[in-house]
């Protein structure tokens, strides 16, 4: 496994503008769609696909609203903020096209108003490696040569890591981005690698560590990503509420949505 620049063999196992005045569309776009530039093909070489869930009260991090005081009208705000700040992240990478795989099957219009620069797939039925399988597979038969997948649950990403995992993917076949609950918050493939899905206790903190060990049967060369927290709780929300009061940079969609909740 390759951890941020040491290598230790195979795995063994700017100021951000007001988001209600830039609106969903604008942060849709990608930098250079922005700047007046031209926009890449559905069938660019680099692609990110985000796994989004629609930011319904009741369907959406149900969890943090059963676990704090912000109900699920409150959550399924910060769910929406959650994928603005996702996008806006990927869209500031240039050259590369950008993807939302939804569900459930008849949240399309929710996400063509919240992603309208972004391909939209709906996800097939099955578990998360089912639909990750499907993501990347549908990815790659578009033409793409590298890929990267991750969730909306780490609004705090930034552009500067998925920079660095397209970076790594020139030199690995694998790319994770390990969560602190054991899980990743990101995975990225130069081609279909569908044994790194089956067989996996999803929404364990064993995930992670069931990956890497699929992926040295495979004999795949691996490389690690910084650890992140994934948003699922009360106590990682107000984490991130913390942060988010001392950089409102770091996810601005999320910052203002903290604010209108009184959280910050």
């Amino acid at each position: 496994v390759r951890r941020g620049s040491q290598a230790c063999g195979r795995a063994p196992g700017s100021s951000w503008p007001d988001v209600d005045a830039l609106g969903a569309g604008e942060l849709g776009r990608s930098s250079s769609e922005r700047s007046g530039g031209r926009r890449t093909t559905l069938a660019a070489v680099q692609r990110i696909v985000i796994m989004a869930k629609a930011p319904r009260p009741g369907l959406a991090k149900t969890r943090l609203a059963r676990a704090s005081p912000i109900g699920a009208d409150g959550a399924a705000r910060l769910a929406r903020a959650f994928v603005l700040d996702t996008l806006a992240a990927c869209a500031e990478l240039d050259a590369v096209e950008t993807c939302v795989a939804y569900a459930p099957p008849d949240a399309r219009a929710e996400f063509a108003l919240l992603a309208p620069h972004s391909e939209l797939v709906e996800q097939p039925e099955g578990d998360l490696g089912v639909r990750l399988c499907a993501a990347f597979a549908q990815a790659f038969r578009a033409g793409a040569t590298s890929v990267l997948a991750l969730g909306t649950d780490t609004p705090h990403v930034g552009s500067a890591r998925l920079r660095d995992a397209f970076a790594r993917l020139a030199e690995a076949d694998v790319v994770l981005g390990p969560a602190t609950d054991g899980g990743y918050w990101l995975v990225g493939l130069r081609a279909p690698r569908p044994e790194l899905f089956s067989g996996i206790a999803w929404s364990t903190p064993s995930v992670l560590a069931s990956t890497l060990h699929h992926a040295a049967r495979a004999q795949l060369r691996v490389t690690l990503l910084d650890e992140l927290v994934d948003i699922d709780e009360a106590p990682e929300l107000f984490e991130l509420a913390r942060s988010a009061a001392l950089d409102p940079r770091l996810c601005p969609a999320t910052s203002a949505a903290l604010k209108a909740l009184r959280l910050i």
